[in-house]
């Protein structure tokens, strides 16, 4: 299992374009991928729909992204070229 932590920087919090950005990179792998907040909450970052569910994500809030599966390693490498590339 890998994982990673996202701070959002974004004075609106986590925006439906910053949820969209991070579906998107995690349907391009097979390994299960995940989303958990510092207040406990979870759900499978494969799906807009569960991450919506998901309540308010402030500015200065961490994210932790986990991958677990066979390619969790090419998962990691894809969301550490995105948090490069787009501002969350």
């Amino acid at each position: 299992m890998k994982e990673i932590i996202i701070t959002v920087k974004n004075s609106g919090g986590l925006t439906s374009r910053s949820s969209a950005e991070l579906v998107e990179e995690a349907n391009h792998y097979h390994c299960h991928v995940s989303m958990k907040l510092d207040s406990g909450e979870e759900c499978d970052l494969k799906s807009i729909m569960n991450v919506f569910a998901m309540p308010f994500v402030p500015p200065n809030t961490n994210i932790k992204i986990t991958f677990d599966g066979d390619d969790e390693q090419q998962a990691l490498d894809g969301f550490n070229k995105l948090i490069k590339e787009f501002s969350f």
